[in-house]
């Protein structure tokens, strides 16, 4: 199955070091930001910039708004902010353990190597989003809207998919066998292994009681 892959960042290469005070509202715009810790921070905008090896852990946003941003190495376990927009966002190499992003939208945006083990994206909306080498176990994707998705090498033991909605999805490269709500897998593509290890999800979410006789 042939989906595209997300826009890349708008980000030039003439990016100013962004020093300002982190506290409350942080506007950054055309910006790199470099090791900076954002604790304080109440809530985000961030526009064609870089940020790398920054801290956001535990951070409770009001608004969390990224256009065209690279990020790398960013520590952001337990972070929430609900009704977060990416649009054309790339994070790599990052820890976003038990983040919750509930009812955000995710546009044209590239996750590579992203710890996201137990983060919360209930009514997301992803459209045209790549999950590449990403821990998603135990990762909550009920009632996420996903929109030519696709899931390559991740983890997703235990990753819950009820009652979601699936249009040009692939996840014919990763393993099925122990996520959860595989009923809201219905409508992506799948291989014809899969097919077969998915068997016994299904009957027991159909509610089939398989038994064999002699």
């Amino acid at each position: 199955m042939n989906i595209p892959y997300p826009l890349a960042p708008r980000v030039g290469a003439d990016l100013s070091a962004w020093d300002d005070v982190v506290a409350g509202e942080v506007e950054v715009d055309r910006s790199l930001l470099r090791g900076v810790d954002l604790v304080g921070t109440t809530s985000m905008n961030v526009d064609a910039s870089r940020i790398e090896n920054c801290i956001l852990t535990g951070l409770e946003l009001d608004k969390l708004d990224m256009a065209d941003v690279a990020c790398v190495r960013l520590e952001a376990a337990v972070l929430r902010a609900y009704k977060t927009r990416l649009l054309r966002v790339q994070i790599s190499d990052s820890r976003l353990t038990g983040v919750e992003f509930a009812e955000g939208r995710f546009e044209d945006c590239l996750f590579r190597n992203v710890k996201f083990n137990q983060a919360g994206f209930r009514f997301v909306n992803f459209k045209r989003v790549r999950f590449e080498d990403c821990m998603l176990a135990e990762t909550d994707f009920s009632n996420a809207i996903f929109s030519k998705v696709t899931f390559v090498g991740c983890d997703l033991d235990a990753t819950n998919f009820v009652s979601a909605t699936c249009k040009d999805v692939d996840v014919t490269a990763v393993d099925l066998t122990k996520v959860k709500g595989v009923l809201g897998l219905k409508g992506a593509t799948i291989s014809s292994g899969q097919l077969m290890q998915l068997a016994t999800l299904l009957a027991s979410e159909l509610g089939f009681r398989v038994e064999d006789t002699l």
